[in-house]
């Protein structure tokens, strides 16, 4: 049993990541109640003895509703996209749904609040170097709306931690694993990798983690986190090419790798961005994403390690189980 945690709200509890928050807490036998938003599939939930409470977090009444008589809130709901020509539901539901959560929790008396962030909340290091939590902010330059409202959204978390709210941040790198249903940004780049043509890859880098490994990073906050403190949670610092390359042997797949030039990437991700524009088709590469990832984004994960006692699976086995799961919804042939 988690220290100090009987009832706890999970808000977007049926997505990928939060549907593992939900399970873990219930194996450690925490009592949960799931804010979802009305008609969102529960299938990441079944057989998972739970609470769904409907609801919008962008609706105050709604939020009190939801954090009423619970001792600790995994806010984790927000909209997660590489491509939105329209960025406003997005900002709206990021900023203006974590202000009510955390707003209406403090009201509430709730003990403490994990924040789901992301890396992208983050600054991206110096060539050659890896970042950290407290990286600072440098992506200015870019019109990256998912990056600019998790940052947004992640300082105004940290705001109720300098008040008198409890509030421990989470920062997961790029998450891969099983329950992706929509799927992300991120289980379309397994995806791809399975669609007919070359493997393309250009220069950059990100850094990835085990979706189960990251929920329980989430967990081990609550428990072991200190207020305000702020958690990476990654386990691969990979190249682009790397991940193209570790996808094939995982997958065993032998398609033709391909490098493109920066140029010449940089002129197809335009034409993608156009033609989902005029379609509303998102794009295989976004451009605000491929523009992010030129520079690369690798991270440590030493603060989760040392003061939550984080662990973290191979990312071979994370894009294995990844592959079965998309295998089995027949989106990845087999």
């Amino acid at each position: 049993m988690l220290r100090a945690m009987k009832r706890a709200l999970v808000t977007g509890g049926c997505g990928f990541l939060g549907s593992w928050v939900v399970r873990q807490l219930r194996e450690e036998g925490v009592d949960v109640r799931v804010f979802a938003v009305p008609g969102e599939s529960r299938e990441n939930l079944e057989g998972v003895a739970v609470e769904i409470l409907e609801g919008d977090v962008r609706r105050r009444a709604d939020c009190e509703r939801a954090v009423a008589g619970m001792d600790t809130v995994f806010h984790a709901a927000a909209i997660y996209q590489d491509f939105a020509p329209d960025p406003w539901p997005m900002y709206d539901v990021n900023l203006r749904g974590t202000f009510n959560v955390l707003e209406a929790s403090r009201r509430a008396g709730v003990e403490k609040v994990i924040y789901t962030a992301s890396i992208v909340s983050l600054g991206r290091p110096e060539p050659g170097e890896t970042a950290h939590e407290e990286t600072p902010y440098e992506c200015w330059d870019l019109d990256f709306p998912y990056s600019r409202s998790k940052l947004f959204s992640r300082e105004l978390a940290e705001y109720f931690a300098d008040w008198d709210l409890d509030v421990r941040v989470v920062c997961p790198a790029i998450v891969l694993g099983p329950g992706d249903l929509r799927p992300t940004p991120s289980g379309a780049l397994i995806i791809k990798s399975f669609q007919p043509g070359p493997a393309l890859h250009f220069d950059g880098g990100a850094s990835y983690v085990d979706v189960r490994d990251a929920a329980r990073v989430h967990l081990l906050a609550a428990r072991e986190g200190e207020k305000g403190g702020r958690y990476v949670a990654t386990s691969a610092n990979l190249t682009n090419e790397e991940l193209v390359r570790t996808i094939q042997r995982v997958g065993a797949t032998k398609k033709p790798l391909v490098k493109l030039p920066v140029s010449v990437a940089r002129t197809v991700a335009k034409a993608m961005d156009f033609h989902a524009r005029r379609t509303g088709e998102p794009p295989l590469l976004a451009r605000e994403f491929f523009e992010f990832s030129l520079r690369p984004s690798f991270f440590r994960n030493d603060r989760a390690r040392r003061e939550l006692g984080a662990t973290f699976r191979p990312i071979e086995d994370t894009i294995r189980d990844a592959i079965e799961y998309f295998r089995g919804r027949g989106l990845v042939p087999a």
